[in-house]
């Protein structure tokens, strides 16, 4: 098991960079998501739909789950392909932020590569906690693809 650093802001004020990042990035998706909009006409029904579909693209957006477990909540989420050094985790007593950043390159001396889905793999997640916790326990590690906080 892998231990992810974590970036503590005990007191909730929202001071890190990842929050100005994670602020940008919900701009990018509202953007897009009006984008979606437009497109179609600007027909009402299909708001929600723009919204997901927008919001996927701009954050990625792994499998998670939050449980208690023991008097505590544990947030576990999927990242697979990513080290421990490609994950930052920022905690206030209300909310957990999520930040993954991979880069993978392949190119081959003897081949021609036709077509390519590698290379820069980015995902934001953010989840509020159902009640405050003190941010200075919380912990994080990363076991075969899954980051457990």
């Amino acid at each position: 098991m892998s231990h992810v650093q974590i970036h503590c802001d005990a007191e909730g004020e929202r001071t890190h960079p990842v929050f100005r990042e994670l602020a940008d990035r919900l701009d990018a998706v509202r953007m897009l998501a009006f984008d979606r909009f437009s497109k179609r006409g600007t027909q009402p029904g299909s708001d929600l739909d723009d919204w997901i579909a927008a919001e996927r693209e701009v954050m990625g957006w792994p499998a998670a789950e939050l449980k208690e477990h023991e008097g505590a909540y544990e947030v576990d989420v999927t990242l697979p392909g990513f080290d421990p050094k490609d994950v930052e985790v920022t905690a206030t007593p209300n909310e957990v932020v999520i930040h993954a950043t991979v880069s993978t390159e392949r190119s081959g001396k003897d081949e021609t590569v036709i077509w390519s889905e590698f290379g820069r793999n980015e995902v934001y997640r953010g989840f509020d906690l159902p009640t405050s916790v003190n941010a200075d326990q919380i912990t994080a590690s990363l076991d075969n693809g899954i980051l457990r906080v």
